[in-house]
């Protein structure tokens, strides 16, 4: 005995359902080719930063930094110069002579603050002290506070750093 046909074994139905995985068909291919040209480009940038030369450090200027007039700055008397990442102190030790060096802890990387009746610097952290070549005196810090080329210029102080 034959099976009676109805609506849903008909040719126009098969072909509707044909036409439906047909369309899935394509989108589902259109998104995968989508995908992978956007993976194609992100892998070529990767790439490219890969094969780009390294950048070149900063110029002088940028590396240079003014830090005001020499005669507002008095003998004896240190100044905070907040410069970035890159704070240090600039200080006056007698009329013709300035020096720069880090305000930054080589310990724990804390803020130093300066002791003007000791000439030093002292983490207030964990009681490191340092003089003022930047040389350890005591405490726990493991290494001596890096130093900055100072130049006096029209009564003008430079740190460059």
């Amino acid at each position: 005995m034959e099976r009676p046909r109805d609506e849903e074994d008909s040719p126009a139905r098969e072909d509707a359902r044909e036409d439906s995985t047909s369309t899935r068909r394509r989108f589902i291919t259109w998104l995968s080719q989508a995908f992978l040209g956007l993976w194609g480009v992100g892998a070529a940038a990767a790439v490219a930063s890969y094969l780009r030369a390294p950048e070149r450090g900063r110029g002088a200027a940028e590396r240079t930094v003014s830090v005001g007039l020499l005669e507002d700055l008095r003998v004896g008397e240190a100044r905070l110069v907040r410069h970035g990442t890159q704070p240090f102190y600039v200080v006056r030790t007698d009329a013709a002579r300035v020096i720069a060096l880090s305000a930054v802890c080589t310990h724990v990387r804390c803020i130093l603050g300066y002791d003007r009746e000791r000439r030093g610097l002292v983490c207030p952290c964990h009681d490191g002290r340092f003089d003022l070549a930047g040389n350890v005196l005591s405490g726990p810090p493991p290494r001596a506070l890096p130093t900055y080329a100072v130049s006096v210029r029209a009564g003008e102080v430079f740190v460059h750093l």
